[in-house]
């Protein structure tokens, strides 16, 4: 059964006692850490089983987008049955579950994991943390059919908050006072962190410095004891994380509703 984990006090270690090393686990953990449950725009939700009280999973709303984390013991039915009133505008899961849901657009990619660092970094790059701004425009600049940036200040207000919670980080690399490459984490947890957002300025292409700011910060994050997730997108740069060392560990489903 599904039940509202507001008023809980131990939201985030039910999740962590199932499983820490989990994307969307640690998506949802990041989004409570940075905007508590009291807040209008979010709720929470255990997913219970109801024979023995024990947690299976969770889910977690910002807006109305909705993020899934689900597990073999969980209830795939429920939770279909759940999305389908839940006025959802998104949802992301796992691959591996397919959600019952009507009058929706579905979209796929491989979850990317990195648990080992690397070992050889340019030293001589100026990497930077960049103003959010500055990172915004690049990465609107790359921006393509995988990815649509949100407005100016929607990301500005969101990423400040997360980054003041320590939920979310970005680095940059710059050439010539220009902000060359680009990467940040989407969401972070005590054990693990999702990159998004990875950009290089079409006229700094090329040179290694897109695949230098993802071996910075996934170094950073594995310094850390964090496990390294990425959101590939199907058919998109495979070659690119393939050749930085990142392997497939599982699926993505994205779910787009009408409403």
């Amino acid at each position: 059964m599904i039940v509202s984990a507001n008023e809980s006090k131990d939201f985030i270690s039910s999740i962590t006692n199932i499983s820490g090393n989990d994307p969307f686990a640690c998506r949802i953990i990041s989004l409570y850490n940075s905007y508590k449950p009291e807040l209008a725009f979010v709720d929470y939700w255990m997913i219970v089983d109801e024979n023995n009280g024990k947690s299976r999973g969770a889910i977690a709303r910002s807006g109305t987008n909705f993020i899934l984390f689900i597990t073999d013991c969980g209830d795939v039915e429920e939770v279909s049955s759940f999305m389908r009133v839940a006025g959802a505008s998104s949802a992301i899961c796992s691959g591996e579950y397919k959600l019952d849901v009507f009058k929706s657009k579905c979209v796929t990619g491989s979850v990317l994991i990195k648990d080992k660092p690397f070992e050889f970094l340019d030293n001589s790059l100026n990497i930077i943390v960049p103003e959010i701004k500055s990172a915004y425009e690049l990465i609107v600049k790359c921006a393509d059919d995988n990815f649509i940036p949100p407005a100016f200040e929607d990301f500005y207000v969101d990423v400040n908050h997360k980054i003041r919670h320590n939920a979310m980080r970005m680095y940059g690399i710059t050439e010539n006072n220009s902000l060359a490459a680009v990467a940040m984490t989407v969401a972070e947890s005590s054990c693990g962190a999702v990159l998004g957002a990875v950009a290089c300025d079409p006229e700094y292409r090329k040179r290694g410095y897109g695949s230098s700011i993802v071996k910075y910060i996934s170094n950073v994050l594995l310094t850390e004891n964090k496990i390294v997730f990425l959101h590939r997108a199907k058919n998109a740069n495979v070659s690119f994380y393939n050749n930085l060392g990142f392997t497939e560990s599982g699926t993505w489903r994205e779910y787009y509703f009408k409403r």
